[in-house]
């Protein structure tokens, strides 16, 4: 599955679903899945600390849904770009090509003479 297939499930199927976001201005619309990624965000906070052991022993002996909170988070960050009208596929690349050039430039230079760092 690539990002674009996301960005069609997006458009169609979750919003048929989530009928929420459905009439509201981009304004409310935003703010309203901003909230939402908080959520998840937190649940996704709460899978991974409890995957580390970090939790009631009734919470420990769960299946884990650390899988399906980080679709969760992926999920409304998505439906956040199609709110504010921004490309992923492209803004993805184009922070790659940034970091890229960060480690280029990173491994040109030269380490402390005194340290080696």
């Amino acid at each position: 599955m690539d990002l674009k297939e996301i960005q069609t499930f997006i458009e169609s199927d979750y919003l048929e679903w989530n009928t929420y976001f459905k009439n509201q201005d981009k304004k409310t619309e935003a703010f309203a899945i901003m909230l939402k990624i908080s959520e998840e965000s937190g649940e996704l906070a709460r899978e991974v600390l409890r995957s580390f052991g970090y939790a009631n022993q009734e919470r420990l002996n769960e299946p884990s849904q650390l899988d399906n909170e980080l679709a969760d988070v992926l999920i409304n960050t998505m439906l956040l770009a199609r709110c504010l009208d921004i490309d992923v596929p492209h803004i993805l690349e184009r922070r790659m090509e940034m970091i890229r050039e960060k480690i280029k430039n990173k491994s040109k230079e030269k380490p402390c003479e005194d340290c080696g760092c």
